[in-house]
Order: C-alpha cells, then sequence, then structure tokens
C-alpha cells in the first residue's frame, strides 16, 4: 500500500512538474508586433498610345520586379496583383521601354504608408519620345451596404467632351431593377495641367448590373455592360483613339476599360 501512494505522489509531481515548464515556456514567447513600416501600394497602368514595346516601372531608377522579373506592362495592362508594394516615403515612378535607357515619362510623389495609389500612363507618344502620367489616390473605405465607388477617366487623346450613362437593370443579388448614374461633360485628362486630386475622387453608385453608352453629345461612341460589386472601388478609363484616326489598330482603337481597385 506504501509503495502505491509512492508512485501516485511521483506522478501528481511529473504532471505539475510538466504543467510549470509549459507555463514557463508560453510566458517566454515573443508577442507579436504590428509591422513598423507597412509599405505604400502602387499599381501602374499602361494606356500609353504608339509606344513600341511594352513598359517596364523604374522605382528611384531601379526596375521594379514582379515575381522575380522587372516588371513588363501590355497596352491595356496593369502590373499584377494589382499592387507592388513600395517603402513608403518620396519616391520618384518612371516608365521606359523594355530597352529603354531613359524614361518616358516620371512621377515623384511622396507615397504614405498602407496608402494606395494607381499611376496611369497615356497619351500618344511624341516625337521627342515622351508620354504623360497621373498619379491618383484610392481610397479604399468601403462605401455604404449595397453601394461601390466609380470614377470616370477620359484618355482619350482624340475624343471630343464624352460623357458615360450607367443604366442599371439589376442589383446587386442579380433582381431585376431600374435606375442610371451619369457622369457628365469629362474632358480629356491631357488638355490641360491635370488636377490629381480631383481625378482621385469617388462617386457612389448602387452595385449592380449596368448598361454603359459613353456618348459624345448625344452620339454613343462605345456601349457595353458592367458589373459593379458591392464594396469595391474601380476606374471606368475611356481610351484608345476615336474613330477616324488614320492607322488606328483595332486594339488602340477607342474602347472602355473597367479597373478594380480593391479585389
Amino acid at each position: 500500500m506504501k509503495k502505491q501512494i509512492l508512485n501516485k505522489a511521483g506522478l501528481f509531481a511529473l504532471i505539475f512538474g510538466a504543467m510549470a515548464t509549459m507555463n514557463s515556456c508560453s510566458k517566454e514567447l515573443p508577442v507579436a508586433e504590428a509591422d513598423p513600416t507597412p509599405s505604400a501600394m502602387v499599381a501602374v497602368h499602361n494606356f500609353a498610345l504608339l509606344v513600341p514595346s511594352n513598359l517596364t516601372v523604374m522605382l528611384n531608377n531601379t526596375n521594379l520586379s514582379v515575381l522575380g522579373a522587372p516588371a513588363s506592362i501590355a497596352y491595356g495592362g496593369n502590373l499584377s496583383g494589382p499592387y507592388a508594394g513600395v517603402k513608403p516615403g518620396a519616391t520618384t515612378i518612371g516608365l521606359r521601354t523594355l530597352t529603354g535607357t531613359a524614361d518616358l515619362v516620371s512621377k515623384s510623389a511622396t507615397l504614405i504608408a498602407s496608402s494606395a495609389t494607381s499611376v496611369f500612363a497615356y497619351d500618344t507618344l511624341t516625337p521627342a519620345g515622351t508620354i504623360k502620367a497621373i498619379a491618383l489616390s484610392n481610397n479604399m473605405t468601403a462605401p455604404a451596404a449595397g453601394s461601390a465607388n466609380l470614377r470616370f477617366l477620359n484618355l482619350s487623346p482624340t475624343s471630343a467632351v464624352l460623357s458615360a450613362v450607367l443604366t442599371r437593370t439589376a442589383d446587386g443579388y442579380g433582381v431585376a431593377t431600374t435606375g442610371s448614374s451619369t457622369f457628365g461633360n469629362v474632358a480629356y485628362v491631357g488638355t490641360s495641367a491635370p488636377n490629381e486630386a480631383a481625378l482621385s475622387t469617388f462617386t457612389t453608385i448602387p452595385a449592380g448590373t449596368y448598361t454603359l453608352a459613353v456618348v459624345s453629345g448625344s452620339t454613343p461612341v462605345v456601349t457595353g455592360s458592367l458589373t459593379i460589386r458591392e464594396g469595391k472601388a474601380y476606374s471606368l478609363v475611356v481610351r484608345g483613339y476615336a474613330a477616324g484616326r488614320p492607322g488606328t489598330t483595332t486594339a488602340q482603337a477607342l474602347g472602355t476599360t473597367l479597373i478594380l481597385h480593391n479585389p
């Protein structure tokens, strides 16, 4: 009987010892800390016309790498992701051809940690080898339930003032409905010094399915359909050459691109 009591006491001692060891170890584990230097997020979208190759992205004169290779953005394309995380602070974003040694355009900006910025390359390549670009801030704050944020950008260098008329045919759940949203009389971004703060502004519209008509005066020049998801932020971009420009390729004809900024 005495032997049994001693064995039980020894077993309890082992259990309490193991628990004490576990508690001691748990106290020594490091406490997770917030990232002291969160990245700034940068997206680049290529709508520059007549450029002889894809564009590469330079950050402070160094190639931006995506998936281990220098970023290469075709016309109408953008960085995969869609954002690249970069160090916050003063940053120069340059765009070059694949074999170029000089920037076709560069933008200087002070990037804030955790901010999201979209750079849009646009306009026609000049004989001097330059294009244009704007850097817009993307507000990632979700709008009210059942709605989304949208802005309309006119990046077509040969178009007149354009309006975008969105006619809602279904809500975010696919239920048939009515209503419309209009972005009226939007001039080409490059006709004067762009006001990037104003261009960055989003308009809140109901989520759902829309038919789209981009009109010049009262004449539709582009038509299509859009699906606008709840809680998302978009840029609706008109790009390419308006009808009638000699030498226009199908790829660079007038059209629209819907860009989602917060997948």
